[in-house]
């Protein structure tokens, strides 16, 4: 009994691929991509198995001397210590958050003193450590000085203060025959041209520190110059003086007529506050 007969026969003249994969060989020849599809079924064939097959592959021996270790405890890599983390203690993190006395010295200097030199906003004062000049009596301090006894320190006030020239020019329209006049050092709060004929005090420099600001008396009938008006609609209320340009001033029912020019204005350090005094004019008439 011939086995190989069994079923029908297949002619080979019979067998016909279909005319899709056809044209897709004769396409794919004319294009010479045949080659490289070959290349991809073996890759798809191949790549499997040859992964497959190194999956399968004899781990590696255990170090000699190494003690065995049971086959759960092989499997997990992974190691959890327990360690208390020090920058989770507050009290450490937040130390420099601690609450401070406010009114206690919080500073000191490199000689282990407290610190000094502070400078009172508005009122111009320095205190110097150690200064080497003696310290005025005491009763002798002007508003806001004073030293401290014993601490080797005095206290410096800074004053703006003029130089002015005062020109007498005319009383009830005559010529006057008094003689100019240079005025030096003048603090603030001093009368202008004298404290007997009080037309301008002067009271401070301006913002700039460039001008004298002048406080015009209700007295002052006339203004002429080119100084400039500061504060006043109708009639000039605070006037600021230049070096060097001359404003006159005319004052009182007599109309008297002077010429103030600024000659400088500057800073001038002194042992207390330097003030113009207040009250009754001086036998001489000065400011």
């Amino acid at each position: 009994m011939n086995l190989f007969k069994k079923g029908p026969e297949i002619k080979l003249s019979e067998l016909r691929m279909p005319p899709v994969l056809v044209d897709l060989y004769y396409d794919l020849k004319d294009r010479h991509l045949l080659p490289v599809v070959i290349l991809l079924l073996v890759g798809i064939v191949a790549v499997p198995l040859l992964l497959g097959g190194s999956s399968n592959s004899e781990e590696p021996a255990p170090l000699a001397g190494a003690s065995a270790a049971p086959p759960a405890a092989r499997t997990s890599s992974l190691v959890v210590t327990k360690e208390a983390a020090p920058l989770r203690d507050y009290k450490r993190r937040l130390d420099h958050l601690t609450e401070r006395n406010p009114f206690v010295q919080q500073y000191v200097q490199d000689d282990g003193t407290e610190g000094e030199g502070e400078t009172e906003a508005g009122s111009g004062e320095v205190t110097i450590p150690g200064g080497e000049e003696p310290a005025p009596e005491s009763g002798t301090g002007g508003e806001g000085g004073g030293t401290g006894e014993g601490d080797g320190s005095r206290i410096i006030h800074y004053t703006y203060v003029i130089d002015v020239r005062v020109v007498p020019v005319s009383v009830d329209g005559k010529p006057s025959k008094a003689e100019p006049s240079v005025r030096r050092n003048l603090p603030p709060l001093t009368m202008l041209p004298s404290r007997a004929v009080p037309a301008l005090t002067y009271i401070g420099p301006s913002k700039d520190g460039k001008k004298a600001v002048m406080l015009v008396s209700t007295s002052v009938t006339a203004l002429f110059g080119d100084s400039v008006c500061a504060a006043g609609a109708d009639t000039c209320q605070l006037l600021a003086l230049e070096p060097g340009m001359p404003e006159t001033v005319v004052f009182g029912a007599n109309a008297r007529t002077y010429r103030i020019e600024l000659r400088d204005l500057r800073i001038e350090p002194t042992d207390e506050i330097n003030r113009a005094p207040l009250g009754k004019p001086h036998p001489r008439g000065d400011g």
